[in-house]
Parts: C-alpha cells; structure tokens; sequence
C-alpha cells in the first residue's frame, strides 16, 4: 500500500511587500495549524518515509514542522523547486517518479495545484484545500507509477474541520 498526504503550506505573511513571493515567511496562525495537524498525522499514520517540499520558504518551515512533529529525520526532506508554480500535471509526474521503497510520502505546496491535485483522486470534489490543510490518500499498489484514480480510503483533515470520505 502507497499513502500519500498532500499539505498545503501554512497561513503566510503578506506583511513584507518589498520580498518576492517565494520567501514570504509562516505566521504565527500558520506554524499552530502545522503542528495541529502533522500532531493529528502522526497520531492516524505511519510516519512518512520522506517528504517533498517546494522551494517557497512557508513551505519549508511547513516541511520542518511536520517532520519535527512526526518524527521524520530532516535528510528525509527533499527541497523541489519545480513544485513551486507547478501544473498539477507536474506534481503527478513528480509522484509516479517516487521510488517504489518509499511507502509514506508527504508533500508540501501550493494553491491552486494541491486543490487540483486532491481533486485528481477524491470522489467529492473540494473547493479548496485550506492553508495547513492535508488530503491523504491510500492506494492499494506497490509502486507509485501505477496509483489509480481510485483510492482504497480518504481523509482530508483541516485545522478547522476533519471529514473522513
């Protein structure tokens, strides 16, 4: 079985105009969601094996903090700057790329991609998957190449409400 979590980053900062997008930093709201849900991960499943991250600095600190929270060691962090602007196409393809030994992936990025992406698999559509917001998936494979548009079970979980699907 394969579980992947898609995170969208933490609540961002726009209090900094004169700094580009890519580095605009978590705020306080943002790191407390973090650590609410990756608490909430780590309580329901196995810790990831490794975790995808964007470039954006929001998406980082979102990364360390879930690691931190669940215990993943942080060289199991992979920084990918193509998940940064990325079609959701993009963020596929990155996925069925992930080395069948890997059973627990969690990455971490942006809007509208990770609504997309989530959409790509659930059967009730979301309108957006909020900041801190994770949708996890489980697929009956061996190999990320082959996950299909059916998963065994879902879980979307938000800092402010939880559904299980």
């Amino acid at each position: 079985m394969k579980t992947l979590h898609i995170v969208r980053h933490g609540k961002s900062s726009w209090d900094f105009p004169e700094i580009s997008d890519i580095d605009r930093p978590l705020i306080e709201k943002g790191i407390l969601n973090n650590y609410l849900i990756a608490e909430r991960i780590v309580n329901k499943f196995l810790k990831p094996d490794l975790i995808y991250t964007s470039a954006a600095i929001r998406c980082i600190h979102t990364a360390i903090i879930f690691a931190r929270a669940i215990g993943v060691d942080l060289r199991n962090i992979q920084i990918k700057s193509n998940i940064y602007e990325a079609e959701t196409s993009s963020i596929v393809d990155l996925i069925e790329e992930t080395s069948s030994d890997i059973n627990n992936l969690l990455i971490v990025g942006h809007n509208p991609t990770f609504t997309n992406l989530a959409n790509l698999y659930l059967t009730d559509y979301i309108e957006n998957l909020p900041t801190s917001g994770v949708v996890t998936l489980n697929f009956d494979t061996k190999n990320w190449n082959i996950i299909d548009k059916q998963p065994i079970s879902t879980e979307i979980d938000f800092p402010q409400k939880r559904l299980i699907l």
